[in-house]
């Protein structure tokens, strides 16, 4: 399940509290998979253990620092009136691309454990 979301007046983001601006685009993944436990000797799959993980792929502009550049604790997603909160979140990968004209457009993307969400 991917969503693709362009920024708009309906989407509003916060990375530990703080609000994030020059987002441009924002993609998120829901990844489900399963490890397989096998029986001793044999190797027969005995049960699963599955597991659950989210996948957010920001696109921003900034002049400066970037906010993936530090410890990320959560992320908030308001989009309308419901917001997803983020958290146990790791960075994955973060890429950046200069311009000549004094901001830099990075690429974070971000991995998270657990997702709440509540309607306002």
């Amino acid at each position: 399940m991917d969503h693709q979301l362009n920024k708009g007046s309906d989407l509003r983001l916060a990375v530990n509290g703080e609000p994030l601006g020059g987002v441009i685009s924002l993609e998120r993944k829901v990844i489900n998979d399963a490890q397989a436990i096998s029986e001793f000797l044999t190797d027969e799959p005995v049960a699963l253990i599955p597991n659950k993980r989210y996948e957010l792929t920001f696109t921003l502009r900034c002049e400066g620092e970037c906010a993936f550049e530090n410890e990320i604790e959560s992320i908030a997603v308001t989009e309308r009136l419901r917001t997803e909160t983020y958290t146990g979140c790791a960075i994955k990968q973060l890429k950046s691309k200069t311009a000549s004209r004094g901001w830099v457009e990075y690429t974070a993307v971000v991995e998270a454990k657990e997702r709440s969400a509540a309607d306002e």
